[in-house]
């Protein structure tokens, strides 16, 4: 018999007959540290999901943490046979309310062996970083279009003043972002690696992200063409008019 381990950190059933029935309540929240997710602070941050199943734990990189509702356990976990990897990954994925550890122990997430400390230290009572008021769609799912109609949104932390949606593959993960000049690649059809396929400012009221299957991404910083032409093209009206009048007096 296998262990009760054997099959890593997704734990919990998303085929209870029960759990499509009712909605989900999962830990949600976006840290920026190494190992920010212990922080205490984030264990009463939920969200009511909305036909997700299951609650999941991703790692962006090693300082950057987002916990939230999903529609599959299918994304590359980080810790597969005893091996933990530091690559964008799925650090905790399971299938009943608030069921997320957010324990490095338990997922492998330690740092380098140190020697203990000589002095004595003070524990103090970590807070939840602040918030900028913004919302973002937050979730992740995984086949062609899941992103459609998802309601699920997550508040965004200070610094982070863009929604974006990522595409690996044929998993789409959405969320609060820090600028949309770093979306690249965009998404183009047929492209396999790793594209944005939505960016844009983050506001107070709703999610951005329109999740309609197109590409928008509305870079930071860039100018349009459309009103760069039309203003070139007045430029071009203006200095025919005045070489006109200057023909006429001539």
């Amino acid at each position: 018999m296998l262990p009760a381990d054997a099959f890593g950190p997704c734990r919990g059933s998303g085929g209870d007959a029960g759990l499509a029935e009712r909605e989900l309540t999962c830990q949600s929240f976006q840290c920026s540290g190494e190992r920010c997710y212990q922080d205490e602070a984030h264990a009463n941050e939920t969200v009511t999901c909305h036909n997700e199943t299951y609650c999941e734990l991703y790692r962006f990189s090693s300082t950057n943490y987002t916990a939230r509702c999903s529609s599959a356990c299918g994304t590359e976990m980080c810790r597969t046979n005893s091996s933990t990897s530091t690559q964008q990954c799925a650090l905790d994925c399971c299938g009943s309310p608030l069921c997320l550890q957010l324990n490095a122990s338990s997922y492998g997430d330690l740092p380098p062996a140190t020697a203990p400390p000589t002095t004595a230290t003070t524990t103090t009572t970590p807070r939840a970083p602040p918030r900028n008021g913004k919302v973002c769609a937050a979730f992740s799912c995984h086949g062609e279009g899941c992103f459609k109609g998802k309601k699920t949104v997550a508040r965004c932390i200070v610094g982070h003043d863009f929604c974006e949606m990522k595409k690996m593959g044929l998993n789409y993960m959405a969320g609060c972002s820090r600028a949309c000049k770093a979306a690249k690649p965009v998404c183009a059809g047929g492209m396999k690696a790793a594209c944005y396929q939505e960016c844009c400012p983050a506001t107070l009221k709703a999610s951005c992200l329109k999740l309609d299957g197109k590409v928008h991404v509305n870079s930071a910083g860039q100018v349009t063409p459309a009103p760069l032409l039309k203003l070139m093209a007045c430029g071009v009206v203006l200095l025919l008019n005045y070489r006109g009048s200057a023909s006429l007096w001539g």
